[in-house]
């Protein structure tokens, strides 16, 4: 019976954190980002958007939260668009900068060359 116990609580913790893996996708500014590409909320909840739209639609997003202000102002410091970043455009010294920045605010990211190796 307590094994039944411990079983039950570890699944909770695992699928309580996914719940907490994106930023919520009901806010105003998350809902203005879906208007401009093109779908609502109920197609998102529904995973019926393109990838070609989540991406860009992600970035919007995230633009509006913390992280993503830090990560946008650190990708503004290094001369790097959103959309450059992700499609992997950024200079070895670019993503260096990038990199450094975010670890000024107290984060950490891997910066992973256009060979898929880290930097």
């Amino acid at each position: 019976m307590k094994s039944l116990f411990y079983v039950s609580v570890a699944v909770l913790t695992i699928c309580a954190g996914g719940a907490a893996a994106e930023p919520r996708n009901d806010t105003p500014h998350a809902l203005a980002c879906m208007k401009k590409y093109g779908f609502t909320y109920a197609q998102w909840r529904a995973y019926s958007v393109p990838a070609e739209k989540a991406e860009p639609y992600r970035l919007c997003r995230d633009a509006g939260t913390g992280e993503g202000r830090t990560f946008n102002s650190c990708l503004s410091k290094a001369g790097v668009t959103p959309q450059q970043w992700h499609n992997r455009q950024a200079s070895l010294a670019q993503g260096a900068n990038v990199r450094d920045c975010i670890a000024v605010h107290g984060e950490s990211i891997s910066v992973r060359r256009r060979d898929g190796s880290t930097l």
